[in-house]
């Protein structure tokens, strides 16, 4: 079996799935029923004999295949997640080396018919020693700093293929977006769960890749702005996919003039304050996009007193969830090592935001800024709050 581990597990269930569906199209001993079978039987016995343990893990709308999610199947095969989930009592399918063929006809018959109680029970009766099935995991049981990190990188691999595809000159498919939102989601629901996780998560930095750390970054404390001021979550998960993309016109910008050791002279300045444009642009081509990523793309650096960048007609009236992300966004940015620049300790941070009031933010969003630091550093290690680097 070729490709990467995550590309085979993810081969793996795609023979599961296609066995299921070719099981509500013929009997079970049709010859399509019976290949279909023992195409999930080979490729098991493939993965297997490479890797000797397979666990694929279902959390709501999210597929996890050995501790790694899988953003593409998440969406391919949402509909089979949940109908396993909440019609057949499966929480989770565990392959070991050795699995027999009896032992796919019992799973088929698992993930049709269901195991009518607890699923450890069903497997013993069946006398399963190579596939284990779990029960699937209570919300309240989903919480967890491991799985927010996980998106939390799923969030950089993300945006790097969109980095990679915008920098070929392609478009974008609407799937690359669909996979961001995936892990964006995954994380809105885990700080749902444990607020305190936005300083940890916010506290991840990357010297390398910095355009890209600083975009996950800004989402994570969007939503961490978006609870205090108390939004619904549907609006806190385009709030967290306009802060992913807001700097999504950087990509555009030459790597010399981002990754610049120095200040940049007023000629390099003329192309940096391009993203803002550029990002909007490339946003605005996205078939049946949500338009909120488009306009924090092309206002976060407005400045609440208008000043910013792009300029705009007298008048304008900049979209609070602008305003938002601008105060996030200016936040990560100064508490992140770059090229030019140390960190800035919080402290200070929030002492420059709030001589910024009614300038570059709004006062309104400083105190909320305020009231969510205080809440959360009291909640997080002093070590965490301090930030890390990755």
């Amino acid at each position: 079996m070729t490709g990467s581990p995550t590309e085979q597990a993810s081969h793996v269930f795609g023979c599961l799935h296609g066995m299921v569906r070719t099981a509500a199209l013929y009997p079970p001993m049709h010859a399509q029923t019976v290949k279909a079978k023992q195409t999930l039987h080979d490729a098991l016995t493939a993965y297997l004999s490479s890797h000797g343990r397979l666990v694929y893990r279902f959390l709501g709308d999210v597929l996890v295949a050995d501790d790694r999610i899988l953003p593409r199947e998440s969406l391919l095969y949402r509909q089979f997640l949940a109908v396993c989930q909440n019609e057949r009592q499966i929480g989770s399918i565990s392959f070991m080396v050795g699995v027999e063929p009896r032992e796919v006809d019992a799973l088929l018959e698992a993930v049709t018919e269901g195991v009518g109680g607890e699923p450890s029970s069903w497997t013993s009766r069946k006398g399963l020693t190579h596939v284990r099935l779990g029960p699937p995991v209570q919300p309240e049981q989903q919480s967890g700093e491991a799985t927010a990190r996980r998106a939390y990188y799923g969030s950089i691999d993300a945006l790097r293929d969109i980095q990679a595809t915008v920098r070929a000159r392609s478009p974008l498919a609407v799937e690359q977006i669909g996979t961001l939102r995936v892990f964006t989601s995954t994380l809105l629901e885990q700080i749902l769960q444990s607020p305190a996780l936005v300083l940890r998560l916010a506290s991840i930095k990357s010297y390398d890749e910095y355009t890209l750390y600083h975009s996950v970054n800004v989402a994570v404390i969007s939503i961490g702005l978006g609870l205090v001021i108390g939004l619904p979550e549907t609006l806190l998960r385009e709030i967290a996919m306009a802060g992913m993309l807001h700097d999504v016109g950087k990509i555009a910008i030459p790597h010399e003039i981002l990754r610049k050791p120095g200040p940049l002279d007023e000629e390099e300045w003329q192309v940096m304050r391009r993203h803002p444009v550029l990002g909007a642009d490339l946003l605005s081509r996205l078939p049946g996009s949500n338009r909120l990523p488009m306009i924090v793309a092309f206002e976060h650096h407005i400045r609440f007193d208008m000043r910013g960048y792009p300029s705009v007609p007298t008048g304008w009236t900049q979209h609070p969830i602008s305003r938002l992300a601008c105060v996030a966004d200016v936040f990560d940015a100064m508490t992140s090592r770059r090229a030019y620049k140390k960190a800035i300790p919080n402290t200070d941070v929030r002492g420059y935001v709030r001589d910024e009031s009614g300038r570059t933010f709004d006062p309104r969003l400083v105190r909320v800024l305020d009231l969510m630091l205080g809440r959360l550093e009291e909640e997080t290690p002093e070590e965490d709050a301090r930030g890390r680097t990755a």
